[in-house]
C-alpha cells in the first residue's frame, strides 16, 4: 500500500527549499538542512523525493509552467500586440516579489546556476511560446523579424528578474523595486527587441 503524501508537509518542504538555498546558495544546502527548516525528518524528504536535485527540479517546473501559463493567458487577452503582454508581466513580476520575495529570489538563483539545466519539456515550451508571441510581434511592428526566440525567451522572462533583483540589492543606493518599474522596463524590452 502507497504512503499517504501529507500535502503540508510537501508545502512546508518546498518553502524550507526555498528559504535554504536563498540564505546558503543552492550548492550549500544539504536536504538535512531542508528537512530541519520544514520540520520533517530526513527519511520523509526521501520517500517524497529522490534528492534535493529532484526537489529544485519540481519546484523550477511548478514556477515555469506557472509563468507559461500566465504569457499564454495573457496571449489570450491580446492577439494583436505584445506590449500589453509584456507590461502585464512585468507587473506581475514585481508585485509577485513585493508579496513573495523568497520565492522570487530563489527562482533568480535558479536562473543564474551553473548546475542547472531546465528539462526538454520546459525547453519546447518555451520555445513554442516565444514564436507564438514573436509571430503576433512582427506583425504589429513591435519586433524585429530577425529576433530570436532565445532572445525573445531572455528578454521577456529574465530581463525584468534579473533587473527586479539587481535593484534590490540596492548597489547604487536609495533604489526600490517599485510599479514605477513597469512603464520603464516595457519600454526598454521593447526598443530591444525592435
Amino acid at each position: 500500500m502507497a504512503r499517504k503524501i501529507d500535502e503540508d508537509k510537501i508545502v512546508r518542504i518546498k518553502e524550507a527549499t526555498m528559504q535554504t538555498i536563498v540564505e546558503n546558495g543552492i550548492e550549500s544546502t544539504t536536504i538535512a538542512m531542508i528537512a530541519k527548516n520544514a520540520g520533517v525528518s530526513g527519511g520523509y524528504l526521501y520517500r517524497t523525493y529522490k534528492g534535493k536535485q529532484d526537489l529544485i527540479n519540481e519546484l523550477y517546473y511548478d514556477k515555469v509552467n506557472s509563468l507559461y501559463k500566465e504569457l499564454e493567458f495573457l496571449l489570450a487577452l491580446n492577439q494583436t500586440s505584445i506590449k500589453p503582454l509584456i507590461e502585464s508581466f512585468i507587473q506581475n513580476r514585481i508585485v509577485y516579489f513585493l508579496n513573495e520575495p523568497i520565492a522570487s529570489k530563489f527562482f533568480y538563483q535558479l536562473l543564474h546556476n551553473e548546475n542547472f539545466i531546465a528539462s526538454d519539456e520546459i525547453k519546447l515550451k518555451s520555445v513554442q511560446l516565444m514564436e507564438r508571441i514573436k509571430e503576433i510581434g512582427v506583425k504589429s511592428k513591435e519586433i524585429s523579424s530577425v529576433t530570436s526566440t532565445y532572445q525573445l525567451h531572455y528578454h521577456i522572462l529574465v530581463y525584468a528578474v534579473d533587473y527586479i533583483n539587481f535593484t534590490r540589492k540596492n548597489i547604487f543606493g536609495e533604489q526600490e523595486v517599485s510599479m514605477d518599474d513597469v512603464k520603464k522596463l516595457t519600454e526598454n524590452i521593447l526598443k530591444i527587441l525592435k
